[in-house]
């Protein structure tokens, strides 16, 4: 029974000597926007953001006949262009399966509401459809190219 008592305290002492041992790490890089930041940081940070490779919106919108539609939205930019990939789910219907479409998108602007606007058009080609990146880098799901708001917050995908 002494043992094996040894045997513990002495594995056990070693794990503390070895968790002691461990060398500091790097300490971490300052945050991209502290350096060399400009006094206006804010205009900034969303300029980076629309020229990110890849960014991603979440949100649920509504739906006339259901709970709503989880929607996630990735636009990404490179050397193959512009593309998006819309993935949607009908929350409370039958199956809840998700569906997905891709293809193209470009950014535009108007004025809306009194301001200038950037918007994103899926599928240029087509019919499409219109976000207005809002300045707080949500999304809002337009009617159309010219349509005002198309009714606040219920109509937004936030930025991940």
């Amino acid at each position: 029974m002494t043992h094996s008592r040894t045997a513990v305290l002495l594995v056990f002492a070693f794990a503390l000597t070895a968790c002691g041992q461990a060398t500091d790490p790097a300490p971490p890089a300052p945050p991209a926007a502290a350096v060399g930041a400009p006094p206006d940081a804010a205009d900034s940070d969303l300029q980076a953001e629309a020229a990110a490779p890849e960014q991603t919106w979440l949100g649920v919108l509504p739906c006339a006949d259901c709970d709503g539609i989880q929607t996630r939205l990735t636009l990404s930019s490179g050397p193959s262009g512009q593309r998006y990939v819309l993935q949607e789910t009908y929350l409370d219907a039958i199956g809840g399966k998700p569906f997905e479409q891709s293809g193209e998108w470009t950014e535009d602007s108007t004025e809306l509401d009194g301001e200038t606007a950037a918007l994103y058009h899926l599928d240029p080609q087509g019919a499409g459809r219109w976000f207005w990146r809002r300045d707080d880098g949500a999304l809002e799901l337009l009617p159309s190219r010219d349509a005002s708001a198309a009714g606040g917050v219920e109509y937004r995908l936030q930025r991940m």
